[in-house]
């Protein structure tokens, strides 16, 4: 039986609300249409000893981008995160005019999980 890990269930749960091919890893090879999402780990902190992990800490960004602020869809991707009871804090929600898009960021810690 294959285990799911918690980041799988984050990328299942943006496609789902997204799309396919709308939510990916790292970066896009060229510009999707609105919405769309991605994430990277920003860093990893694990504590080992004795040639074993004790502790696993990774920290991630995950990314939405909209036309403009969809409160509706991010309403649904925090819902997500406490579903999953994964603890989150926003660290991005601002126009990029530039883009002519809203983006809304936010960091997650998985402790001891994948």
């Amino acid at each position: 039986m294959e285990t799911v890990t918690v980041r799988q269930q984050i990328v299942a749960k943006f496609t789902e609300l997204l799309g396919e091919g709308q939510f990916v890893y790292g970066s896009f090879k060229s510009k999707p249409h609105t919405p769309y999402g991605n994430y990277a780990l920003d860093y990893t902190n694990n504590y080992f000893a004795d040639n074993r992990t004790y502790c696993k800490i990774g920290v991630y960004i995950y990314r939405l981008v909209t036309d403009q602020k969809d409160f509706e869809l991010e309403a649904k991707i925090e819902d997500m995160f406490d579903e999953l009871e994964i603890p989150y804090q926003t660290i991005t929600d601002e126009d990029i005019n530039t883009q002519k898009v809203h983006c809304t960021e936010w960091t997650v810690t998985l402790v001891g999980r994948k």
